[in-house]
């Protein structure tokens, strides 16, 4: 019987949840592997919509913006996490790989 009166909890992850929002896929995919190796967890898009539609729905810790963003794009996600997510991050990285993982420590706080 007790076996029946048990609930599934949801499992809740203490890894930092970062959104990579880039202009390359093959880009994206190298930076989620370095996010993802330093005990975070990510998602890359190239995609607005997609991106916005996701922070929008989903907890998360910092969104990552690459320097080949479209400056509209780049505006778009500013406001929006501005408006609708004032204790999300956003990083706007320009540079290399060597420093983002600096760059996402220090803006979510380790």
């Amino acid at each position: 019987m007790e076996e029946e009166n048990k609930q599934i909890q949801p499992v809740i992850s203490i890894k930092k949840h970062i959104v990579v929002y880039g202009k390359h896929e093959y880009i994206l995919i190298n930076v989620q592997n370095l996010i993802d190796k330093a005990d975070m967890t990510s998602i890359g898009f190239t995609v607005l919509e997609e991106t916005l539609d996701y922070i929008r729905m989903n907890p998360l810790d910092a969104v990552l913006i690459g320097g080949g963003v479209d400056p509209h794009d780049r505006q778009k996600i500013l406001e929006t996490a501005k408006a609708d997510l004032p204790h999300v991050k956003v990083i706007e990285h320009f540079g290399g790989p060597a420093t983002i993982l600096k760059e996402i420590r220090a803006a979510i706080g380790e």
